[in-house]
């Protein structure tokens, strides 16, 4: 028999057991601060430091274990009127730039003070970075653009994009700005019309508050969204995919929606690409996919200049366009031996630069094939490739008839292509990848003015709201300007910052 003692033990410890397998619920974590930035990629880390440069106490918080996002494989930035231009005597003007990214943006469908803000400021932005410690060479991204891409120099072991991330974080907790990772804004605080902080979640599911007088809403956009891609681009997501996948799913522009927002410009950065089994993420094959080979469609028709591929958002938005949006880039051993000799002639951006010998492609086609890739196919005869690509073989021969025929002629009578950019398809060795479009980022967001204030419906100021980045719409029509190269980052890092001082400016009104 138990002692009276013992069975007293015995009932503490039965009810601690229950108590330990019970959950626990934390106390909401509950801060109080100035600013709040929801995202620390390009936009949001800009607008951190800028807010706290301001004088503002900032907090921002980051989805992610890690800050960057999507600015973490970037590589330069757009601008004008730089030191490092001048050195180079490079006298194109924002007034320039801006004339043409408006006849570009589709007869003025976007809103014409925040693309004129952006470019004219980006000169700014620049001598603004290069203050807080990042670094820049100017880089000409292609033939079809003017020499206006600020590539990031390396910081650390850092490299382009992800440099400037790493400096400007450091820089961030140099002016004592709280960064909380794993923590995804979940909603805004939003009393009386005013937006009044955020709701976020930490990584054991706590309800985590932030009582602020302004919100930057900075999440990248929503290229993890299938969903979203569907109800709000003209894209359809099953044709359409990003090429990385970094879990944004529209987070911002979902809580400025709640809040009342309106949103304008949404589209997709689109390029081509071959994703598949056995390929490289960033090789000789994705490479061969920038590459003005012959392009046919699904039915093995030609249908455009393929130098379209040296402007890559254009050459993405002609692949989608077709039939089941793909298309074959075909080539031969010639083609190959010249890009192991002489090297690629479009690049991808300083990934793949121009002239890079592909020394590794075949090596990539039999990996590809050997894996049972169905996008990169191999065969002795025109015949053969056509089976394996599924076109029709008759119509497809008349088009490498054609496509010769250019170089033999000097005249391309259907698409007008330079004679001197082809290379014949008419060795005894033929190859063809299917090229299709992926996305770098999406376009379009919540509306806002050229003070990154969110607006309503009716146009009106939603008090205390911000958004930078890719969580804001208005700069861009259906498709991304690459004549401005690196558009998409400057607009990030430009937006951040003027969103950082008007936001600081803004709590010091209502004090």
């Amino acid at each position: 028999m138990f002692s009276r003692f013992q069975k007293i033990y015995f009932l503490i410890l039965c009810f601690a057991a229950v108590l330990f397998t019970l959950p626990s619920y934390a106390k909401d974590r509950v801060y109080e601060t100035d600013v709040v930035v929801v995202g620390v990629g390009g936009a949001g880390v800009s607008a951190a430091v800028s807010a706290a440069e301001s004088g503002a106490r900032v907090i921002a918080i980051e989805k992610q274990e890690i800050p960057g996002g999507s600015s973490n494989f970037a590589e330069g930035l757009f601008a004008v009127d730089t030191d490092q231009q001048r050195q180079e005597f490079i006298d194109l003007t924002a007034e320039e730039a801006y004339r043409v990214s408006m006849e570009f943006n589709q007869s003025y469908r976007v809103n014409p003070a925040l693309v004129r803000m952006y470019l004219k400021e980006s000169t700014r932005t620049i001598k603004w970075l290069e203050k807080q410690g990042v670094k820049f060479k100017v880089f000409r991204m292609s033939a079809e653009e003017p020499k206006v891409w600020h590539l990031v120099e390396d910081y650390g072991n850092a490299h382009h994009g992800a440099a400037l991330i790493a400096r400007m974080v450091e820089r961030a907790n140099e002016l004592g700005v709280k960064i909380m990772y794993s923590t995804p804004g979940k909603k805004l605080i939003y009393k009386d019309g005013v937006v009044k902080g955020v709701e976020a979640e930490d990584s054991r599911g706590n309800r985590v508050i932030i009582n602020a007088k302004a919100v930057i809403l900075a999440t990248g956009g929503f290229p993890d969204s299938k969903e979203k891609i569907a109800a709000w681009t003209p894209f359809d997501p099953s044709k359409v995919e990003a090429f990385v996948n970094l879990n944004k799913t529209g987070d911002g522009i979902d809580m400025a929606t709640q809040a009342g927002a309106d949103t304008v410009g949404f589209g997709l950065m689109l390029h081509p690409a071959i994703k598949d089994k056995g390929i490289p993420l960033i090789g000789n094959l994705v490479g061969m996919s920038w590459e003005p080979n012959l392009w046919v469609n699904k039915y093995g028709d030609r249908f455009i200049d393929e130098t379209i591929v040296h402007n890559f958002a254009l050459a993405g938005n002609a692949i989608e366009a077709q039939r089941d949006s793909f298309v074959w880039s075909v080539f031969d051993e010639n083609t190959i031996k010249y890009v192991e000799q002489e090297g690629s002639r479009t690049g991808v951006g300083v990934l793949v630069p121009v002239m890079t010998k592909m020394l590794n492609l075949r090596k990539e086609i039999k990996a590809a094939v050997d894996a049972g890739s169905e996008k990169v196919v191999t065969a002795k005869t025109l015949d053969e490739l056509a089976a394996k690509m599924k076109v029709d073989p008759a119509r497809f021969k008349a088009s490498v008839a054609k496509f010769n025929m250019i170089k033999e002629k000097n005249l391309d009578p259907d698409f007008t292509r330079n004679p001197a950019t082809v290379i014949p398809v008419s060795s005894s060795d033929y190859y063809a990848i299917k090229v299709q479009p992926y996305f770098f980022v999406t376009l379009g967001g919540a509306r806002v003015t050229p003070a990154l204030e969110v607006t309503d419906a009716q146009d009106k100021v939603i008090k205390g709201l911000y958004a930078a980045g890719c969580d804001a719409g208005g700069q861009y029509g259906r498709t991304y300007t690459l004549w401005a190269s690196g558009s998409a980052y400057s607009f990030a890092a430009t937006s951040g910052r003027i969103s950082g001082v008007k936001a600081a400016e803004y709590i010091k009104s209502v004090k």
